[in-house]
């Protein structure tokens, strides 16, 4: 009989101790016993239950191995998402960050330098935004007007996420309160023409429950919250903007005639106030102007208190001959500047020691889009500690800024509302001439604490004025005098 090899031999010894009565064959070769006591220890193994668990193991990991891998998906989760135009788009995201923690999660940038394409995401939803691109049919509501369009944000606590917006630049509409439908919800504005509903879930309530609130309040005379958001869009006087200047001046009358016969001012209003000096109302272009002060007869004997502005107007070399004729001073006669994609200028002081910057854009009209016929221009000492100011206590947000290698602001440019404040630091004959604004607001009563808590003093508390207002005035450390109104009563006939 032929020797068997060692692994013929193996094969007997693994035989017998599988097969009853499970021992190591006797005669074994020594070399071969080890490995025939450990076939025996391990002969019961692995145990019914472990068998059993491991085939359930394989049997899912088979399954699951035949589904496909997922794929990596650039667009969000939810099904809608809504895609809003704003201008400028890379401003936006930033505010957007600041009030609502917002993440960018992508910026695609042109043609230029505007972004043609960007994503954010606030929670677990995705907001899609570009710039204008008129020439596509992408307009903002800056442009637009207003936008039809609101976005609602539920968040967890609503009371503080609003003090952030409002912190970061947004404006009060709407006042966070308790609502009959089961939310704590307030509505703010962003300085870019949105509207945001801000809300809580803070109880359950059955839809029945609700229709019994609304009817509650609707037989006491209580408004439902999307009404009074809807007229609390009359917050502003009909004709007016944001921000409206209010010039002080000796001779009040004269200064009347003066934007008359130069900038073709017309006359709204005219009237003696209670301090028993004039107060007027003239519109140039689509913007309003206050006038307030003495005239020939009047008991007011106060001092002129000028101011700076900007005006667009259609020839500013004509408006300037026509400042020259009706009295006022050359500052700098009509010369082409670069700025604002080129714009004809030229200054002028008037008899009442407002300074006067007379421009005509060289864009395809003469007033930039986005800009107002008439802008205030401050000539702070410094411009960062009142662009801080006003972006902190009046909701402003900065769009432009200009600074010298020397680190001197020559030119800023805030906006508050729809209105913008140019301002650059005082130099040479452009020093500061503080003066006074009219600034109109969903709530008075909650910019004014705002505004105090930003560093201004209170001249007075807001109260409802006979003429339809509610008003409070501040005056900032920089010198000028804010009147916070809101509008409550129809424009004045």
């Amino acid at each position: 009989m032929a020797k068997q090899s060692l692994g013929e031999q193996l094969n007997r010894v693994v035989d017998a101790v599988v097969a009853p009565p499970h021992r190591v064959p006797p005669r074994t070769p020594a070399k071969l016993a080890a490995l025939g006591q450990v076939a025996v220890a391990l002969r019961g193994l692995p145990r019914e239950e472990f068998r059993s668990r491991l085939k359930s193991e394989l049997q899912r990991s088979t399954k699951m191995a035949t589904k496909p891998a997922a794929v990596p998906q650039s667009q969000p989760a939810q099904t809608a998402t809504i895609y809003i135009c704003v201008d400028d788009a890379a401003a936006a995201i930033d505010f957007y960050k600041r009030a609502f923690g917002a993440e960018e999660v992508m910026r695609l940038v042109g043609p230029g330098t505007k972004v043609g394409h960007a994503e954010i995401r606030i929670g677990n939803s995705m907001i899609m935004l570009s710039d204008e691109f008129p020439e596509y049919g992408t307009q903002s509501p800056r442009t637009l007007g207003g936008s039809p369009a609101r976005i609602h944000l539920h968040v967890d606590e609503v009371d503080g996420f609003a003090a952030r917006a409002l912190a970061s630049g947004a404006t009060l509409v709407r006042p966070i309160a308790n609502q009959f439908y089961g939310e704590r919800a307030g509505v703010v504005a962003d300085p870019f023409g949105f509207q945001w509903h801000l809300s809580q879930h803070i109880e359950d309530v059955t839809m029945a429950e609700i229709q019994r609130r609304f009817e509650a309040m609707a037989s006491h005379g209580e408004q439902p919250p999307a009404k009074a958001a809807a007229e609390s869009a009359t917050f502003i006087r009909e004709g007016f903007h944001t921000v409206t200047p209010y010039v002080i001046a000796k001779d009040a009358a004269r200064m009347i005639d003066f934007m008359k016969a130069v900038f073709g001012a017309e006359e709204m209003f005219r009237d003696v106030g209670s301090a028993g000096g004039v107060h007027a109302e003239l519109r140039i272009g689509d913007s309003m102007m206050m006038i307030g002060g003495g005239a020939e007869g009047l008991a007011w004997k106060g001092q002129s208190e000028p101011m700076s502005f900007h005006v667009y107007v259609a020839d500013a070399d004509a408006a300037y001959q026509r400042a020259i004729s009706a009295g006022a001073v050359s500052l700098l006669a009509p010369v082409d500047m670069p700025y604002g994609g080129g714009e004809r200028n030229a200054r002028v002081k008037d008899s009442s020691g407002n300074h006067w910057y007379i421009g005509s854009s060289k864009g395809g009209s003469f007033q930039p889009k986005g800009a107002n016929t008439v802008q205030p221009y401050l000539h702070p000492l410094r411009a960062e500690p009142m662009i801080n100011f006003l972006k902190q206590g009046l909701g402003a947000a900065e769009i432009q800024r200009v600074t010298s290698p020397d680190g001197v602001i020559r030119h800023a440019s805030v906006r508050i509302g729809d209105s913008v404040i140019e301002m650059g630091e005082a130099r040479d004959v452009y020093q500061p001439l503080p003066g006074m604004f009219y600034l109109y607001v969903p709530d008075s009563v909650a910019l004014y604490r705002r505004a105090i808590a930003a560093g201004a003093t209170s001249l007075s508390a807001p109260e409802d004025m006979p003429y339809g207002d509610r008003v409070g005035q501040v005056k900032d450390v920089f010198g000028y005098t804010w009147c916070l109104a809101t509008h409550l009563a129809p424009p004045r006939k």
